[in-house]
């Protein structure tokens, strides 16, 4: 079909997402020695993907200069077809602050395109870090997953990992979020772990955890539990909720629980929230990132419910209803300035 862009058609592996951004960062750093350039030629000389993969990291690179309104930014590396590398220096070549920008964004960006489970550190936030790798059980960008655990039916959230903790019988929610049903003749030996706090479900309790970078919450749908932190206790009926600040439990108050349980009905629920914060939300669920460029778009208020199996009419909401700008990039990175 005219008009297609072959290269952001291409299934590229995640494993050689992260070879090819590894690869672009490294022939745009300090100066490349010829056994650089060697070892270059076979990595790409492997397999016809990976010529791909690095043709794909250095097109976002491309247009990040642009898209981001950086002025004049660095040169691209020449195109992965006939990629004649630098000759060897004995400086480096300057940095600029438009570079360091663009290398910054790369690293999460690139790695986006993979949507999957990297063993790195993420800049941005797009994939788990190391850490969620060791869990008993995760699900990945957009999935969704339901298990019965210790007789307990957990449905777990997109982006969220769990460990088996308490010699098996409790569960430990690192990052993202779940329901843990309990049956209605109970188990008195299973706890849910987060952010250092205990919970406990009575018999045929409902308990919806969040736990997303420092935002972690307990709230009860149906039934009760009780929620242990530090040497505070309280227990928690049906529509309530506590937050978890530090090393204690920082409120307790009711909230709307249609709210709190969209997600499993397949719904992003935005409630006259900033613009940013729905945006984070979605990048949890949507593979590659969504970025706000203008800050005054970020504070503007969201009053909004999107379809999880939809999440890119968010995008033409923003620009129908806002007027923004709307950047569209390799890897499903979509810039909104």
């Amino acid at each position: 079909m005219t008009g297609m862009n072959p290269l952001a058609s291409t299934v590229i592996p995640p494993d050689l997402q992260q070879q090819a951004h590894d690869w672009l960062l490294r022939l745009q750093g300090a100066p490349v020695t010829q056994a650089d350039a060697d070892a270059f030629r076979r990595w790409r000389a492997l397999d016809p993907r990976h010529a791909a993969a690095f043709a794909q990291a250095r097109a976002l690179w491309n247009a990040l200069g642009p898209a981001l309104q950086a002025g004049n930014a660095a040169a691209a590396p020449p195109a992965a077809a006939s990629l004649p590398l630098p000759v060897p220096t004995a400086h480096a070549r300057p940095r600029s602050r438009v570079n360091r920008t663009r290398r910054a964004f790369l690293g999460g960006a690139v790695a986006a395109a993979a949507g999957g489970w990297l063993m790195a550190r993420s800049p941005l936030g797009m994939w788990p870090e190391m850490d969620a790798l060791g869990a008993d059980f995760r699900t990945a960008t957009g999935e969704q997953r339901t298990l019965e655990i210790q007789g307990v039916a957990v449905a777990m959230g997109t982006r969220t990992d769990l460990r088996r903790v308490d010699g098996g019988t409790g569960l430990q929610l690192g990052q993202g979020e779940a329901q843990f049903s309990v049956p209605a003749r109970g188990r008195a030996d299973f706890a849910i772990h987060v952010d250092g706090a205990r919970v406990t479900p009575a018999a045929g309790a409902r308990i919806n955890v969040r736990c997303v970078g420092a935002d972690a919450r307990v709230t009860c749908l149906a039934g009760s539990a009780t929620l242990t932190r530090g040497t505070r206790t309280v227990t928690l009926q049906p529509g309530w909720q506590a937050r978890l600040g530090g090393d204690r439990i920082a409120s307790v108050a009711q909230v709307a629980t249609d709210r709190i349980d969209a997600w499993r009905q397949g719904w992003l629920v935005a409630d006259d929230q900033p613009l940013a914060d729905v945006v984070d939300e979605i990048n949890r669920y949507r593979p590659g990132r969504i970025v706000i460029t203008g800050t005054a778009l970020q504070a503007r208020r969201v009053q909004a419910r999107i379809p999880l199996r939809d999440l890119d009419t968010f995008i033409d909401l923003v620009r129908d209803v806002y007027g923004a700008r709307v950047v569209h990039m390799p890897g499903g990175v979509v810039l909104l300035g």
